[in-house]
């Protein structure tokens, strides 16, 4: 696996009976777990049929005897014990787990877009997120492990924005986006001083500053 962003993923999925590979696509990420052993048994699952075949197709025979594979939208009726939903945006992966029969005790998930609007839905639905990190492979991605509790750790404004873990142990990767961001909206700033995007500015500005003076 030569993928910085699958690498990560899999790094990040805790040791599990049952596994659910949800929108698996070719199934590189469960099968990379049943290879590390960090899964003991797979559950694909994804809405594409041709998709479902490539990834029966790329998983070894050694295999055959634990991994199942399952064409339907989301975890369904899957009781698993961890889910990795990754590559969706963020509101479709807050509505497979609203559709879910069974909700997993943990969660991997990687949400290209609405990442606040997940962390928020996590905490209110008792989730605690465990780790929440900023990476780069060619663009930059969000990756989420959350775990069910009793009583979730309530996010403050700046870690429903930015994810806790990037806030308390900045990566490179982190400050490179906000550093990135921070340009990206100055350029915008200087052909309008639209409220919301200097609101948005100040915000980043002030979340790099405090990264900074941490790494200081």
């Amino acid at each position: 696996m030569n993928s910085v962003r699958l690498a990560t993923l899999v790094s990040l999925i805790p040791s599990c009976n049952l596994l659910a590979d949800v929108g698996c696509d070719h199934g590189y990420v469960g099968i990379e777990a049943l290879r590390l052993g960090i899964a003991k048994q797979v559950a694909f699952a994804d809405i594409s049929q041709p998709s479902l075949l490539k990834a029966r197709s790329n998983c070894p025979k050694e295999f055959n005897d634990v991994v199942s594979f399952h064409c339907q939208d989301g975890l369904g009726s899957l009781k698993v014990d961890c889910a990795i939903i990754a590559g969706m945006g963020g509101l479709e992966v807050i509505s497979i787990l609203k559709c879910a029969k069974y909700l997993p005790d943990r969660l991997v998930l990687q949400p290209m877009r609405n990442q606040r609007d997940v962390r928020a839905y996590l905490t209110a639905n008792n989730y605690d997120i465990v780790t929440d990190v900023k990476f780069c492979d060619g663009k930059y991605y969000d990756a989420i492990v959350a775990e069910r509790c009793v009583k979730p750790t309530r996010l403050t404004e700046l870690e429903l924005e930015f994810g806790k873990t990037n806030l308390v142990h900045p990566s490179k990767d982190f400050i490179n986006y906000l550093q990135l961001e921070l340009n990206k909206l100055n350029k915008i700033l200087e052909g309008t001083r639209d409220s919301e995007v200097v609101s948005k500015r100040n915000l980043v500005e002030q979340t790099l500053k405090l990264v900074l003076t941490q790494n200081i």
